[in-house]
Formats: C-alpha cells, sequence, structure tokens
C-alpha cells in the first residue's frame, strides 16, 4: 500500500482503522469468491472516482490559478 500525501486528516485513527478492518474480514468471510470479487470491484471503482475528481479538482485550480496571475511588474 502507497501513502498519498495528506494536505488535510481523513479517515479513521490507526486503531480506529484496525478495529474496522477485523470487523470487515470477520463480515466478508462468508461470501462466496465471485461475492467478494464483486465487493472488491466496487471498492476499486469507488477509488478511481475519487482520484478522478480530486486530479479534476486540482486541475481546475491550477487553471483557475494561471488565469489570475499578474505578471506586472
Amino acid at each position: 500500500m502507497t501513502n498519498e500525501t495528506k494536505t488535510f486528516q481523513t479517515g479513521l485513527s490507526e486503531a480506529g482503522f484496525a478495529t474496522l478492518k477485523s470487523k470487515l474480514v470477520d463480515l466478508v468471510e462468508p461470501l462466496n469468491d465471485g461475492q467478494l470479487l464483486e465487493l472488491a470491484d466496487g471498492i476499486h471503482d469507488m477509488l478511481r472516482q475519487r482520484r478522478m475528481l480530486r486530479q479534476h479538482h486540482a486541475e481546475r485550480m491550477n487553471e483557475r490559478a494561471r488565469h489570475n496571475l499578474d505578471l506586472r511588474i
């Protein structure tokens, strides 16, 4: 897992995440392989959407910054 640069804190604490992860593993244990893959695909799709949204936002902010720069001295 890679660490992304965080500009602000989001999500759970490490202890909270460890608890959630443990409970999630217990909950998905009874799923068959197909169900588990479908769940993983849904989570992966959500991650792609979040990253695309962040990228789009960053591009828009950069575009706005370029138009608002006053290069006069």
